[in-house]
């Protein structure tokens, strides 16, 4: 199922549009300031498995005469626009059930079901009293791995499953035929437990907002791991919201969008972790600021500082952002906003390859290193002076493997320093990459001296 979602004049949001391919079968998670644009989008989904959602979760001042949301889902159109006597978007054009069966949403505080169940499990609870002594429940293998996996404990192993009018119910069975029903543990316990249901009933779409809520941090990572592989086995997509940097971290390049909004149009795109941080949360206390491209880098930078001292008159942050295109939208967002500081305390570091866009940023602090990238120069070397090498086994044909000649470096990098007993380091490999180059290295790492100790 191809879906996709254009939301027009509703609210703040001029225009906003969303697309998913459920065929994926993965997670996608959505980032951005507040009111950017999220919560209106989350709201949007839950409008196609019900149609009352925005009646019943806002204000009917966010919609005006040009309000309108299209959806069009597998080339079918469902347009839902502003009535005026409703004051409402409506529609004429009901949206199949077996599509609104396949869209679960989650809504935040206080309208997901997470914080409105209690109702629900009592009116079930002399059925499910009445079931323990006759033993008329099964243990929930699946769900119990699952909890412990994300808890990290053996709490869940008395885990009993019930069923009711067709629906599943669980509880914790204790001594004596006491039980813990499942709306009686913590909230981010049930959210767990509700949200394997719905994974459970293949559900194409669960779209879920501020995930995060009542998991801590530990939960959150271990959650995002068993996700992953249950996407995989029911063949499923979750679409989530969140604010915690825990979660951001953990997350594939593939898996995180950053929302941002320019007057109104919101642009849902893919960005690094490490570009998201510094969009939402900035940096303080720093006097000077290195921005570059990989942690190889960012690693080089520091070992040429330590080695001259790291003493220097500014206190400064040494910033890895993924890929040269996103250190050049973060330093010209940077020129708007100042979330950094002005551009003379900004210094940008390319490999060596990239020196053509060096000269594409407007800024002046803006170097190369003095060669294509450190895993290429290593790999040169190796090719050219093996001898200056350990001996590693199997290197040479795990190399010859390899087609990208840009991956046959890394694969030289990764194994020296992770080879049993070959004796280096990545501090050894700088070292020696440094020897190799010395006066090269040496007007480098001046310069950045040189920005790190100026005093106007």
């Amino acid at each position: 199922m191809q879906l996709n979602i254009k939301i027009s004049n509703v609210q703040h949001v001029k225009e906003l549009i969303f697309s998913v391919d459920l065929t994926k079968n993965k997670l996608q998670c959505l980032v951005g300031k507040n009111g950017v644009g999220k919560t209106t989008l989350i709201r949007a989904l839950k409008n196609i498995q019900s149609t009352d959602t925005f009646k019943k979760t806002a204000s009917p001042y966010i919609f005006h005469k040009h309000s309108r949301i299209v959806y069009t889902i597998d080339n079918n159109i469902y347009k839902y626009e502003y009535h005026p006597q409703l004051k409402m978007i409506d529609s004429k054009k009901i949206i199949p059930k077996e599509i609104k069966d396949n869209i679960f949403v989650e809504l935040p505080i206080p309208h997901g079901s997470r914080f409105s169940h209690f109702q629900s499990l009592g009116e079930i609870d002399d059925e499910l009293r009445k079931s323990i002594p006759l033993e008329n429940y099964t243990v929930p293998t699946e769900l119990i791995n699952f909890l412990s996996k994300i808890y990290d404990t053996d709490k869940f192993s008395a885990l009993k499953e019930v069923v009711i009018k067709r629906k599943r119910y669980y509880f914790i069975l204790k001594e004596d035929d006491y039980y813990i029903r499942e709306d009686y543990l913590s909230s981010g316990e049930y959210f767990v437990i509700s949200l394997f249901k719905m994974v459970q009933s293949r559900c194409k779409c669960i779209v879920i907002d501020e995930i995060d809520i009542s998991l801590d941090s530990s939960a959150q990572i271990n959650l995002l791991d068993e996700l992953r592989i249950l996407c995989d086995k029911y063949e499923i997509n979750v679409i989530f919201t969140t604010h915690s940097l825990a979660i951001m971290r953990k997350l594939k390049y593939s898996e995180l969008q950053y929302m941002e909004s320019h007057d109104g149009i919101v642009s849902i795109t893919n960005k690094s972790y490490n570009f998201i941080k510094s969009m939402l949360f900035g940096f303080k206390g720093w006097d000077k600021y290195i921005i570059t491209e990989d942690e190889v880098l960012k690693n080089f930078i520091e070992y040429l500082l330590y080695k001259n001292g790291n003493n220097f008159f500014h206190k400064y942050i040494i910033l890895y952002i993924g890929g040269s295109s996103n250190v050049a939208d973060l330093v010209e967002r940077n020129k708007q906003q100042n979330f950094f500081s002005t551009d003379e305390n900004i210094m940008v570091i390319y490999d060596g390859d990239q020196s053509e866009a060096k000269f594409t940023i407007n800024i002046e602090n803006a170097e190369c290193i003095p060669f294509e990238s450190i895993e290429k120069e290593l790999y040169d070397s190796y090719k050219t002076t093996p001898t200056d090498f350990p001996h590693i086994p199997k290197l040479q044909n795990q190399i010859n493997q390899i087609n990208k000649e840009s991956k046959k470096g890394k694969r030289v990098f990764d194994a020296l320093i992770t080879a049993y007993d070959s004796g280096w380091s990545e501090n050894d490999i700088f070292e020696y990459l440094i020897k190799k180059n010395p006066e090269e290295i040496q007007n480098f790492t001046t310069k950045i001296i040189n920005f790190l100790s100026s005093v106007d």
